[in-house]
C-alpha cells in the first residue's frame, strides 16, 4: 500500500504546471526561449526581449518618438522677454507718440500734382504723395520721362538728393556718336523747368542728382539692382527716386508685382518717395495686371481713347473718332482721388505733361491746397 501512494504523489507532482512528465522532457511555454526562466506573473518573455533590444539600440530609455507637426513647439527654451530680437518684431500702436498724420506732397510741376488730393477732398494735394512708392504707365511717346525728369530736378533744386535709375538706353555717350543723349535731354529738360542756365544747374540740381545705370543687357539682375540700389540710398541718403522703368528691371517682365511689392517695403522704411515709369500692354493695362496696381500705393495711368460719339467729342473739345490723351488716378492708399480723368497736353518748353487748354469745364480739377 505505501508503494502504491508513493506512485500516486510522484505522478501528482510530475504533472505540476512547468514540471515534465516522467522520462519526458520539458517543453518551453509559448513565447519563451529554450533554457530561459518563465516570467513572473505570466508576462510575454519574447515580448520583453523585443522591448530590451530596443531600449539597447536606442541607448537605453529615451524619450518617446516626437511627431514632425509638433516638432517646433517641442525642445528648447522660450525666447525671454530681453531678447531684442522678439521685440524687434512687435508694434504696440497704443505706445506710439504720433498716430494720425497727414499726407505730405513732393511738387512735381505737371498734372500729376492735381490728382490726389487733400484728406477732405476739397483740394488738390499739389504734388505726389511723399514717401510713398508710385506707379506711372502709359503707351510710349506720350511725355511719362520728360514729365519724371523735369519733377526729379525741381526735387533736387530744393536741396534734396535724388537718384535717377535707367534701365531702358544708355545714360552718357562718351564717345560723342552725334546722339542727343539722356543726360543732355535730362539737363535740357531740367534747366527749362527750373529756369536755370547751365552753370547755375550743375552747382544747385546736378551736385544733387545721382544715376544708377542698370541695363539687363549688361549682365544686370534684379538681385544686382538691389544691392547698387541700397547701396546708393543709405550712403548718399536718397530721399527721391525715379526708375525708367520698372519693366526693364526683369526683361522676364515675370516679376514686376513681385519686384515692386519688395521695393515698396523698403522705400517705406527708408522714407523714399519713388516714381517707377511703366508700359502698357496692348490691352491698356500696366505690364503687371491688377497685381501691380493692388502692390503700388500709388497708380497713375495715361490712356489713349477714342471720342465715340460727337457728344462725347464735344465734351472734351475735340472730334468725333478724334483719339486724346487722358491720364487719372487708379488708386492712391493715403490720399482720396481726383474722381475723373484729366485731358493732358504738352508744355511748349519742357514736354511736361499738363492739363489741356480744352479739358471739360464739368470735369475740372480742383484747386491746390
Amino acid at each position: 500500500m505505501a508503494k502504491k501512494k508513493a506512485k500516486k504523489k510522484a505522478v501528482k507532482v510530475a504533472e505540476a504546471p512547468g514540471m515534465p512528465a516522467a522520462g519526458i522532457p520539458a517543453m518551453p511555454q509559448a513565447g519563451m526561449m529554450p533554457g530561459q526562466p518563465a516570467a513572473a506573473g505570466g508576462a510575454n518573455p519574447m515580448m520583453q526581449m523585443m522591448q530590451m533590444m530596443q531600449m539597447m539600440m536606442g541607448g537605453g530609455v529615451g524619450p518617446a518618438v516626437v511627431d514632425p507637426s509638433a516638432m517646433p513647439f517641442s525642445g528648447g527654451k522660450v525666447a525671454q522677454d530681453d531678447d531684442p530680437g522678439l521685440d524687434a518684431e512687435i508694434i504696440r500702436p497704443a505706445l506710439l507718440d504720433t498716430l494720425l498724420k497727414t499726407q505730405e506732397a513732393v511738387p512735381f510741376g505737371s498734372v500729376l500734382d492735381l490728382l490726389c488730393l487733400t484728406d477732405d477732398g476739397s483740394h488738390s494735394l499739389g504734388g505726389v504723395p511723399k514717401g510713398c512708392t508710385i506707379a506711372f504707365a502709359g503707351p510710349p511717346g506720350k511725355g511719362k520721362t520728360r514729365t519724371a525728369l523735369a519733377g526729379m530736378a525741381k526735387v533736387a533744386a530744393e536741396g534734396e538728393r535724388v537718384a535717377f535709375v535707367v534701365a531702358e538706353e544708355g545714360f552718357h555717350d562718351g564717345e560723342e556718336s552725334g546722339r542727343d543723349d539722356l543726360c543732355s535731354r535730362m539737363v535740357k529738360v531740367g534747366m527749362s523747368a527750373t529756369g536755370l542756365d547751365e552753370s547755375k544747374f550743375r552747382k544747385q540740381v546736378l551736385d544733387n542728382i545721382y544715376v544708377l545705370e542698370s541695363q539687363y543687357h549688361k549682365g544686370q539682375t534684379w538681385d544686382d539692382f538691389v544691392g547698387k540700389y541700397r547701396y546708393l540710398v543709405e550712403h548718399e541718403e536718397i530721399s527721391f527716386v525715379v526708375i525708367d522703368s520698372l519693366n526693364m528691371l526683369d526683361p522676364s517682365r515675370n516679376r514686376t508685382a513681385d519686384n515692386l511689392s519688395s521695393l515698396k517695403t523698403y522705400n517705406h522704411e527708408q522714407g523714399i518717395t519713388c516714381i517707377c515709369i511703366g508700359q502698357i500692354r496692348d490691352t491698356g493695362a500696366p505690364v503687371g495686371g491688377e497685381a501691380l496696381q493692388h502692390t503700388a500705393d500709388v497708380v497713375f495711368l495715361m490712356e489713349e481713347v477714342s471720342l465715340g460719339s460727337k457728344e462725347i467729342a464735344e465734351i472734351w473739345g475735340g472730334k468725333y473718332r478724334d483719339k486724346i490723351d487722358v491720364v487719372r488716378a487708379v488708386k492712391s492708399v493715403t490720399t482720396p482721388t481726383f474722381p475723373h480723368a484729366v485731358r493732358v497736353g504738352r508744355d511748349e518748353g519742357t514736354g511736361v505733361l499738363v492739363v489741356h487748354e480744352a479739358h471739360p469745364e464739368m470735369y475740372a480739377t480742383l484747386p491746390v491746397g
